[in-house]
């Protein structure tokens, strides 16, 4: 028996025909099976890394840069002069930040206050919030800040009203100084936890409160395609302007969030591949189903001179072929289905829900092929190891097999 037997037998399984109705249905229903255990992965994993990524951009974008240089004096007169020292530069914003109590009559909440001005809130960060009034608009001589609608819930307070601080210029410093403050605008970002915590002061007010030896720097936006590339940035920018910075990235000031993600991801790919284990003992089960089936045959073709080999590598490419009918149809389908979550996400976040405010709905859908790619690897190599398991039960059917009756 050659390997064109082996081809033969293995489409013969795939396609049965005469009275096999069952067996036709039970490829179907295998393929369909597998097909239902990926679609759940992939918009897992769709999700997964799109409320990732997007919580990721509300703190760099609003919170704390890509870099940030520790340089008390402002460093660029314009953009442009960001741009033309290095292209993968979006933008430079001189920022003094602190931290304070802000009240109302009736109750308190923990903030951090970024002093800015009005220039900050470019195009990237204004895809990021939506706003009401009139940010940072300065009136009399009350400091203007903008607060999160979250905040202003909490205090009860609206755009026009004002609020008190009481504000720590520095640690070194035991005097505490009481603010007070026109709240010019609300904004939110979609996301409770950083909406919870973070306040926007007009940056002359917050430079009469932070001294800026210790509270100022440059905040830096570098576009997506260059985020990989945060040191060479620097490295550019201290040789055109023949300086040395003090500078942290990303993930050194928001090390806590993105340690978190990490593990996060890594716990949330470890429970895949434990599912996908589960399915491949599911698989190893179509392959034991068809040799119950066909005990008698195989029985049969060893009797005319089949090997085990041959017979194995039929029932091998034939439980692999439905194997991978119902992964390239589940992978499909949970794309075509995330590709349009965000519906969902928009309709979830309008309901009101309680419990999904402290979620991130509002967000880029990201689907990350080498992820899918590897689930999808995974599970035919697991599908692939218990499945040749399965097929050693071959070698212990007899040629006498044939003699039983059904």
């Amino acid at each position: 028996m050659t390997m064109r037997f082996s081809m033969w037998l293995s489409g013969r399984l795939l396609v049965p025909k005469g009275e096999s109705k069952y067996a036709r249905l039970r490829l179907v229903r295998s393929a369909a099976l597998i097909a239902i255990v990926m679609i759940p992965l992939v918009l897992a994993l769709i999700f997964m890394d799109g409320m990732m990524n997007g919580i990721t951009d509300k703190y760099i974008l609003l919170q704390d840069g890509h870099i940030q240089l520790h340089v008390e004096d402002p460093l660029f007169d314009s953009q442009y002069d960001v741009s033309a020292i290095d292209p993968r530069l979006e933008s430079a914003d001189y920022v003094v930040s602190g931290y304070g109590i802000v009240y109302s009559r009736d109750t308190t909440a923990e903030v951090r206050i970024k002093g800015v001005d009005i220039s900050y809130f470019n195009e990237n960060r204004m895809t990021q919030l939506e706003f009401t009034g009139e940010p940072l608009k300065k009136e009399g001589s009350l400091a203007a800040v903008m607060l999160s609608t979250t905040i202003a819930q909490k205090l009860g307070v609206e755009v026009g009203q004002r609020v008190a601080f009481m504000v720590v210029p520095d640690s070194s410093s035991s005097v505490v100084r009481p603010v007070l403050a026109n709240v010019t605008a609300l904004y939110d970002s979609g996301y409770h936890e950083l909406d919870s915590s973070l306040l926007f002061m007009n940056r002359d007010d917050a430079m009469r409160y932070f001294p800026k030896d210790r509270n100022a720097y440059t905040e830096l936006l570098v576009s997506r395609d260059h985020v990989d590339d945060l040191g060479a940035i620097v490295a550019t920018l201290e040789s055109a302007m023949d300086k040395n910075f003090p500078y942290a990235t990303w993930d050194e000031f928001n090390g806590t969030v993105y340690q978190n993600f990490i593990t996060s991801r890594q716990v949330i790919l470890l429970v895949f591949m434990m599912i996908l284990l589960v399915a491949g003992v599911y698989v190893s089960s179509i392959a034991q189903e068809m040799i119950q089936d066909s005990m008698q045959s195989i029985a049969l073709f060893k009797t005319l001179g089949a090997t085990n080999s041959n017979l194995s590598w039929a029932y091998f490419c034939s439980v692999m072929v439905v194997t991978s009918i119902g992964l390239v149809a589940g992978v499909s389908l949970g794309l075509l289905i995330g590709s349009q979550i965000g519906v969902l996400l928009h309709w979830l976040g309008n309901s009101g829900l309680a419990g999904l405010q402290y979620y991130l709905l509002d967000f880029r859908i990201v689907i990350s092929w080498r992820d899918i790619l590897a689930i999808s690897f995974s599970m035919l190599v697991i599908s692939s190891v218990t499945v040749r398991l399965s097929l050693g039960r071959i070698r212990r059917i007899s040629p006498l097999e044939m003699l039983q009756q059904d």
